[in-house]
């Protein structure tokens, strides 16, 4: 199981990070549920392959726009977010997508 971990260390713009076998969240986030499941998308991801899937999310855009879209889907349905919320998050990952591009990719 996962080690949820509330700090401030998590980067700045964020509100939570995984680095298996952890999660690190800020201490006012610590209970949004919704956010917790995001990051266990990525958790159970990486569980099974953490330093490809770390060096993956780092260099290609394609495979953290599709590990993004993943996690944000699950906080979607879990109410933590809206779906036009989670777009307009994801141009914050410089993923080279517009606004319209981001909501394709979550329909």
């Amino acid at each position: 199981m996962a080690m949820i971990v509330s700090t401030n260390l998590v980067p700045k713009g964020f509100s939570a990070c995984s680095l298996w076998p952890f999660i690190f969240v800020r201490p006012e986030h610590r209970t949004d549920t919704a956010l917790i499941e995001h990051e266990l998308v990525h958790y159970r991801e990486q569980a099974w392959m953490t330093p490809i899937w770390v060096l993956l999310y780092l260099v290609s855009r394609k495979f953290r726009l599709a590990a993004e879209v993943r996690a944000y889907t699950r906080q979607i349905e879990l109410g933590g977010v809206s779906r036009e919320q989670a777009a307009q998050a994801l141009l914050s990952y410089r993923l080279g997508i517009n606004y319209g591009k981001a909501m394709q990719e979550l329909t």
